[in-house]
This record gives structure tokens, C-alpha cells and sequence, in this order.
């Protein structure tokens, strides 16, 4: 069974360094290339004769005028069902994410997916294609919620931004292979196996990834909160590579069960202005996930194909520019795992928000100018460049890192539902958008690109090298108004003296080894070398 201390402990022989690569490379990656390429799906074959063919009422390609922008209106309904369905996924890892754990949960999304991608491609009815994109969307909202925790709960403090923003890169290469596929397809065949086979490409890797949860590690912070300490220790042993007994893992272990001992309550808090200040991390969490819509880049991806074809780029031309396009983004998408942990969150995703916020005003400018076309394009392909740099993995990342221990899986899934929900009203409004606007379209986005940049300088306090306990800390210190600075001030672990770190956390020592003997050995554990190790 998934979890089971049986199946956890030998991780397949795998620990330290080999163990994190398993983990991105057996879960991570097939589960976000999954994601990434039904988010992408619709951009690649929605243009194509074969689909609208069969699903004439969202047909925009052989339209124009009045019954064009109908259906339009129908086609951004059809396409943001995914995005309900999303929404609907990641909240309901709030009732049953943390009952069941993490590794549970992948594995419920990705049956889910499995079910849905049968549904969505044998439809012959435009009410069939709806139900399967709100089941897809509801396998891949778990998913998304579910991983993101999973990595930054098994993660230590060092290298877990880029550990986790891995994940962007997957999901900008899923995006570009269902767009390589699509083009793929199109050329090998002429009826509707065109967009049926792409749609049904990607269920490989759910059953790719099934069979290998049960040789993963739980995290270990979701067994400490259910009272499994052995396990938990087990598992940071092998993620650090460390002796079950070493100093680090015993200090780790001591993190963990001080921010249980001092992080209690329920689901209530969430809508409460305690000391914990549950609320104020979980409206930050759901603005950076917001923003990775916001910013209109949904607004390309899905309509690919089509926003291409309103340029003049047709047929082939248009295919190959849509496939260059996705890839641009996979190629970016490397650039944050030398910088994430280097210049941090929050230049990061002021910088991306300045690219974005240009690139859409010079397309504003000049996607409604046949003789400029060639100039929107590469404005295009410059907002694709700069889109992976701050909202491809990093606000998963970010919104597992400012979550306490206790709310962290309820505050993960209501910042996922706010980026669906954002990328619904994206896909629902860009079709009758486009067609009503034209490029005047894209000045909405620029704006609100430029507006999110003071946002983010204000209210997004950073969280690398900080332990998530130290950011509970801070959290606990904070107003809405001063989180940033006393980010900013407050010293590190690192810079903190171990006697100074003994005696801060002596209350807790104390207390763990007079009620858990079994770990009374943690006393003075918490040293200098520690926290070098993390």
C-alpha cells in the first residue's frame, strides 16, 4: 500500500542525490508533462478541420462576423471547462489530501486522468468533449496541488527551490509536445485520428507513474503530523543521506515536531487573523498563483493556433510557429534552476513581470497591422521567453514555502483553485475577446503586468534560504505590512550561533524528551553543522 513503512524505507536502495533525481524523474517529470500537455491540448488541435469537423458549434476557423464571435463565446466555455474542473480537483484535496497524504492523492489524479483522456477522445458530442475536459481538469487540479507539497515537504532547505521549480520546465515541455504532436498527427493523418490520438497520447505516463508511488517517500512532515516520527525520520535520513541517528537528522526531526507542538487548530483558522496568520499567507499563496494567468499567458497558449492564423501564419506556417512557440518556453524554462536559489523569489518574479508587461504592450501595438505582423510574432516569442522565468514552477513553489506545516496542503489547494479559477475567466474571455477587440485586447494584460510588479515588491516576502519553520517564524512576527522587511532583517539560521539556536528551541527539547523517549537523543542537536547541512 502507498505509504506503507514496508514499501518507504528501502526507497528501491535509493538515497541522498540518487533519491532526489528518482523522485523528479519517476514522478515529477511524467506527472507535469501530463499537465503541461493537456493545458497545450486544445491550442494544437482546436484549429485543425478534422476537430471542428465534429464539434461544428465551436467552429471559429471557417466563420466570420456575428456568428464567428458566437462562437467564439461557446469555444471559451468548452475550453475553460478543463479549468473548472481544476478548480474542483485542487479543492478537494483540502477534504481528503492531508486524510490520505500526498503520494494517496498523485495517485487518485492520475486514475482520474487515465478515465478522462478515454472520455475525451472517443467524443462524438460536443456534451461528451465538455464532461471529459471537466474530468481531465479535475485530475490534473490534483495533481498540481498534491507534487508541489510533496517535493517541498521532502526537501531540504538548501537546494529546494530548484527542486522544486523543476517542475515548470516539464510542464512548458508537455505544453510543446502537445503542440509537436498535434503537428505530427496532422501531417500523418487526414480524418479525425488527427486530434484524437494527440488527445489520448499523454495516458502513458499515468500509468507510467502509478506502479512507481509505491517505492517513493511519503513526506515526512505530513507522517510527523500523523504521529509516524519513525518513518519521518527514516525518510529525512535518506533524503539527506545522513545516519538515521545523525546530528542533522535529529535537528530536522526537532524543527518538525516544534512547529507541531506550536502550530495547532483546525481548517477554521484558515478564515482567522491569528498568530499563525493562516489567512495572510493563503491570500499571498493565491495572488502568485493568480498571477500566473493574469498575465495573460493562457490566453496564447490555448488559442495557439488561432491568435497565429488571425496574423496571417495559416497551415503548416502556423503550426511550425505554435510548436516554436511552446518550445521557447521549455528552453526558458532552465534559466530559473541556476537563478531560484541564487537571486530569489521575488527579483524573479518582478523581472518575469516586466518582460510580460513590454511584450504585451508592443503587441497591443501592432498585432492589428498585417505590415507589423512579423514584429508581433517576435514580441510573441520574447513574452514566451520571459513567462518561465517567474510563473512556470516558481509559485508552486512559493506557495508551499510560505504555508505553516499544519495548513499546508489546504493553503496549496486554494492557491492552485485561484490559478485555475484565474485561468477560467482567462479562456472564457480571450475567444469574444480577441474577436471583439482585436489587439486592443492585449493592452488589458500589459497593464495588469506592470500593476503586478508593486504588488510583489510590497507584500511577497522572500523565502530563500529559509527553512519553512523559519518562515513560520516570521509569519508570526508579521503584519501584512512589515512581512517583507522582516523578511528581509530577521537573521538566518545560518547566521545564528548554535548556543543561541540550543537555547531558543530548549523548551521543546525538554518537552520531546520527557513525552517521546524514543527521542530524547535530540537534545543539543541543534547546531551549526545543521544548518550548514541543510
Amino acid at each position: 500500500m502507498i505509504g506503507s513503512a514496508a514499501n518507504l524505507r528501502p526507497f528501491c536502495g535509493l538515497r541522498g542525490l540518487s533519491l532526489k533525481l528518482a523522485m523528479i524523474m519517476l514522478v515529477v517529470a511524467p506527472s507535469f508533462l501530463l499537465f503541461g500537455f493537456n493545458n497545450g491540448s486544445t491550442g494544437g488541435v482546436g484549429h485543425l478541420e478534422s476537430f471542428v469537423k465534429v464539434f461544428p458549434s465551436i467552429d471559429t476557423i471557417n466563420t466570420t462576423g456575428a456568428e464567428k464571435s458566437y462562437k467564439a463565446t461557446i469555444l471559451g466555455v468548452v475550453t475553460a471547462c478543463y479549468d473548472l474542473g481544476a478548480v474542483a480537483g485542487a479543492l478537494s484535496c483540502i477534504a481528503f489530501g492531508d486524510r490520505i497524504g500526498r503520494l494517496r492523492s498523485i495517485f487518485a489524479g492520475l486514475v482520474l486522468a487515465v478515465i478522462a483522456l478515454a472520455l475525451e477522445s472517443s467524443a462524438y458530442s460536443l456534451a461528451q468533449f465538455v464532461v471529459s475536459r471537466l474530468l481531465i481538469g479535475g485530475a490534473i487540479g490534483i495533481i498540481s496541488a498534491s507534487i508541489p507539497i510533496w517535493q517541498t515537504e521532502c526537501s531540504t532547505t538548501k537546494h529546494r527551490g530548484m527542486f522544486v521549480i523543476v517542475e515548470g520546465i516539464f510542464i512548458s515541455a508537455g505544453i510543446a509536445m502537445s503542440e509537436w504532436i498535434a503537428f505530427g498527427f496532422s501531417e500523418a493523418f487526414d480524418n479525425s485520428a488527427q486530434w484524437r490520438v494527440t488527445i489520448v497520447f499523454p495516458v502513458w505516463l499515468a500509468f507510467f507513474v502509478m506502479p512507481v508511488l509505491f517505492f517513493m517517500p511519503e513526506s515526512p512532515r505530513w507522517l510527523a503530523r500523523k504521529g509516524r516520527f519513525e518513518e519521518a525520520r527514516s525518510i529525512i535520513a535518506a533524503v539527506m543521506d545522513k545516519d538515521i541517528d545523525s546530528h542533522e537528522v535529529n535537528a530536522e526531526m526537532n524543527h518538525i515536531e516544534y512547529t507541531l507542538e506550536s502550530t495547532r487548530g483546525d481548517m477554521s483558522l484558515l478564515f482567522k487573523n491569528t498568530k499563525e496568520r493562516y489567512l495572510h499567507r493563503a491570500i499571498i499563496a493565491a495572488w502568485a498563483q493568480a498571477m500566473t494567468q493574469l498575465c495573460g499567458c493562457s490566453a496564447m497558449i490555448f488559442y495557439t493556433g488561432t491568435t497565429f492564423a488571425d496574423l496571417g501564419y495559416t497551415g503548416k506556417a502556423g503550426s511550425f510557429l505554435s510548436c516554436g512557440f511552446t518550445t521557447t518556453f521549455t528552453v526558458a524554462a532552465f534559466i530559473p534552476l541556476w537563478t531560484v536559489d541564487r537571486f530569489g523569489r521575488r527579483r524573479l518574479f518582478m523581472l518575469s513581470l516586466s518582460g510580460l508587461a513590454i511584450a504585451m504592450a508592443v503587441m497591443a501595438g501592432t498585432s492589428n497591422e498585417p505590415r507589423l505582423a512579423k514584429v508581433t510574432v517576435a514580441f510573441m516569442f520574447i513574452y514566451a521567453f520571459f513567462y518561465p522565468l517567474g510563473f512556470l514552477g516558481l509559485p508552486f513553489l512559493y506557495a508551499g514555502e510560505i504555508s505553516g506545516l499544519k495548513m499546508r496542503m489546504p493553503i496549496s489547494a486554494i492557491a492552485v483553485s485561484a490559478q485555475w479559477l484565474s485561468q477560467f475567466v482567462v479562456g472564457q474571455v480571450t475567444p469574444p475577446g480577441t474577436a471583439n477587440l482585436s489587439n486592443r485586447y492585449w493592452i488589458i494584460y500589459a497593464v495588469l503586468n506592470a500593476a503586478f510588479i508593486p504588488s510583489v515588491y510590497l507584500f511577497f516576502p522572500e523565502t530563500n534560504d529559509r527553512s519553512l519553520e523559519e518562515m513560520d517564524r516570521i509569519f508570526d512576527q508579521s503584519t501584512i505590512f512589515n512581512v517583507v522587511r522582516h523578511a528581509r532583517e530577521l537573521p538566518r539560521e545560518s547566521q545564528v550561533d548554535s548556543a543561541t539556536i540550543e537555547e531558543k528551541y530548549k523548551p521543546h527539547i525538554e518537552y520531546t524528551s520527557t513525552h517521546n523517549p524514543s527521542h530524547a537523543n535530540v537534545q543539543g542537536h541543534l547546531t551549526s553543522e545543521h544548518v550548514e547541512s541543510k
